[in-house]
C-alpha cells in the first residue's frame, strides 16, 4: 500500500474493559474510507491508518486478544478514546484517570494542531485530564449527572451529538462514533467525501442531537425512600394538575425541603421532574399507540396543544409527529401470505391491542 501525502495516523486508546465494537467499529470505518478512496482514485494510496495504543501491550477482552503499541503520541495525528464497560461512579472514576498521566503529551498534541476525540464514556477519560475545562463537550446522556458532578468546569452540552472545540471532538453515547468519524473525515478530506461515506456506512449525517434518545429509565438510582414514594405519586398522577405547594402538603414537608431533596438526588426541581415524566409518558404513547397528539396531550396533563408541542420539541428536539416516525415500531404482519383484507384486519387488531395496553 502507498501512503498519500495527507495520510492521517489515528491512535485508538485501548485498555482493560474497552468496548470492542468501539475499537473495531472505528477501525472498520477508516478502512472503508481507504477502500472507497482507492476505488475512485484507482490507486493503492491510504488516507488513514489506525493503530491501537495504550499502557498495556496486550489487552484481553472476552475471546479477543488485542496487540497494542506503546504510548507515543508523536507518532499519531489523531487520538480517539472509545467507550469502556463502566456503568457506576466507581468505574467511571477509574476511567477518568486513564489519560491523566499523559496530560502533558496530550497538551503538546493540541499545541501542534493535532486532534483529540472521545466518545461514549471515553469522554470521562478526556475530561479527567482537565483539557476540557472551560470548553463545551458532550458525553453519554445517561451518565450526564455523573459527568456534571465529576467535571463541573466542563460545559456539558447534550443538545449535540458531536461537539467541536478547537481541535477536540467529543461524541455522545455508543454508536456516536460513526458521526464522530464522519466529522473527522470532513475535516481531513471534504464535505462531499464525508457525505458519500455516510451513505456507504448507512449513517444519518443529520443525526445531530442526543435529545430524542434521552430516557428517565436509565437515570442513576438513589436510596431516599421518601423521594421514591413522591416519584411514584407523580408517576400515578401525570394527567392531574399538581402544584409544588400541594405536593409538599401531601407528603408533609415544606416546598423548600421538597426542592432541596429533589435537587440533591435528581439534580432538578420537583416541577421540572414532573415535566420530564410527562414528556416520557408522551414519548411512550407515541411509540406504542396511534393516538393523536391531542389525545396524548390530555393523557399527560396538558391542555394546550401548542404549548405541548413546544415543550416536546424542547425536550426531544423533534415534533411529536417526527418522534413517532423515528421511533415507532410498526406491527410486523407480513410473515404469512394473506389477502389485503386479512392484512388490513390484522393491522386494525394490532392497533387496538396497542391502544388497550396503555
Amino acid at each position: 500500500m502507498v501512503e498519500s501525502d495527507n495520510m492521517k495516523r489515528i491512535g485508538i486508546w485501548v485498555d482493560h474493559d474497552v468496548v470492542m465494537s468501539s475499537v473495531t467499529g472505528v477501525m472498520d470505518f477508516f478502512t472503508y474510507c481507504n477502500k472507497y478512496w482507492q476505488l475512485i482514485q484507482q490507486s493503492d494510496q491510504l488516507l488513514f491508518e489506525t493503530v491501537l495504543m495504550g499502557p498495556r501491550l496486550q489487552v484481553r477482552q472476552g475471546p479477543f486478544t488485542l496487540q497494542v503499541e506503546a504510548v507515543d503520541f508523536t507518532q499519531i495525528d489523531i487520538l480517539l478514546i472509545p467507550g469502556f464497560y463502566a456503568y457506576n461512579s466507581k468505574d467511571l472514576q477509574r476511567v477518568s484517570q486513564e489519560l491523566l498521566p499523559y496530560k502533558t503529551e496530550l497538551q503538546q498534541m493540541l499545541q501542534q494542531g493535532k486532534w483529540l476525540g472521545a466518545f461514549c464514556n471515553g469522554t470521562f477519560a478526556l475530561a479527567g485530564t482537565g483539557l476540557l475545562n472551560g470548553l463545551q463537550a458532550t458525553s453519554v446522556w445517561f451518565f450526564k449527572d455523573y459527568f456534571r458532578q465529576m467535571f463541573p468546569l466542563v460545559k456539558l452540552d447534550l443538545q449535540q451529538l458531536v461537539v467541536q472545540q478547537q481541535t477536540i471532538l467529543t461524541g455522545g453515547a455508543t454508536t456516536s462514533y460513526l458521526n464522530l468519524c464522519l466529522r473527522f473525515v470532513e475535516l481531513c478530506m471534504d464535505t462531499a467525501f464525508a457525505q458519500q461515506m455516510a451513505k456507504i456506512m448507512l449513517t444519518d449525517p443529520n443525526r445531530t442531537s442526543q435529545l430524542p434518545y434521552l430516557s428517565l429509565q436509565l437515570a442513576p438510582q438513589h436510596k431516599d425512600a421518601k423521594l421514591a414514594e413522591i416519584q411514584q405519586y407523580l408517576q400515578a398522577h401525570l394527567a392531574e394538575p399538581v402544584s409544588l405547594e400541594q405536593l409538599a402538603e401531601t407528603f408533609a414537608m415544606t416546598p423548600r425541603t421538597l426542592i432541596r431533596r429533589f435537587k440533591q438526588h435528581l439534580n432538578e426541581t420537583p416541577m421540572a421532574y414532573l415535566q420530564r415524566l410527562r414528556i416520557e409518558r408522551a414519548k411512550s404513547l407515541l411509540e406504542n399507540t396511534l393516538w393523536t397528539a391531542e389525545d396524548i396531550m390530555q393523557q399527560v396533563g396538558y391542555e394546550d396543544i401548542s404549548s405541548f408541542r413546544k415543550l416536546f420539541v424542547h425536550y426531544t428536539s423533534l415534533t411529536p409527529k417526527a418522534y413517532r416516525q423515528k421511533f415507532m415500531f410498526e406491527p410486523q404482519i407480513n410473515c404469512c401470505p394473506v389477502s389485503g383484507r386479512e392484512r388490513e384486519s390484522a393491522a386494525s387488531s394490532m392497533t387496538a391491542l396497542l391502544v388497550n395496553k396503555i
